[in-house]
């Protein structure tokens, strides 16, 4: 039987086909779709009931179609799995990554301006119970250990608990100027 005789043999029903290949072109959007969009695989289920339903209507179009249908949509799926994989792996790269050093962890301000328990400063604001202090290498914020300072008023670093430098008056009460 020659090619001409067999095709005229086939019955095909055009509109299953069609259907078959609408079907067919939305599987592989949400494919795509899947790879370019966080679902949590509700889109790739969807893809592959869409491919399913694709098949059907390809068997109900005629039985050469449905296994022509069943032979490309896995080769089909591979393909689009093979890039959608490089592709997230490509993107990967892209993604700058931390390290972790042994600079990594929680560091506290004060230790860039050198304020550490002893250390002693001048009160730039008033402080009830908080406020600002200039030391050797810069300002940072302070908290009174109990009661209240002024502006000008010298502080002794009491410790530092976490976030918090607690501060008391330093026992030289002078003034000074804390424009400078």
């Amino acid at each position: 039987m020659d090619s001409v005789a067999l095709s005229a043999a086939v019955e095909v029903d055009w509109q299953a086909l069609g259907l078959s290949l609408g079907l067919l072109v939305l599987a592989v959007t949400l494919l795509v779709l899947e790879i370019f969009v966080v679902s949590f695989g509700i889109l790739l289920v969807a893809s592959i009931a869409s491919a399913g339903a694709a098949i059907h209507y390809a068997f109900a179009a005629a039985e050469v179609t449905g296994w022509a249908m069943t032979a490309a949509v896995p080769v089909l799926a591979v393909v689009l799995g093979r890039w959608g994989l490089g592709r997230i792996r490509k993107s990967r790269r892209l993604v700058p990554k931390s390290e972790i050093t042994a600079e990594a962890g929680y560091h506290h301000y004060a230790e860039e301006v050198g304020v550490h328990p002893g250390a002693e400063g001048l009160m730039v604001t008033r402080a009830r119970p908080s406020g600002r202090a200039r030391f050797a290498g810069g300002e940072c914020d302070v908290q009174v250990q109990s009661g209240s300072l002024g502006r000008g008023e010298k502080v002794v670093v009491l410790h530092i608990d976490g976030p918090i430098v607690f501060v008391a008056p330093a026992t030289d009460k002078e003034p000074r100027d804390v424009t400078s």
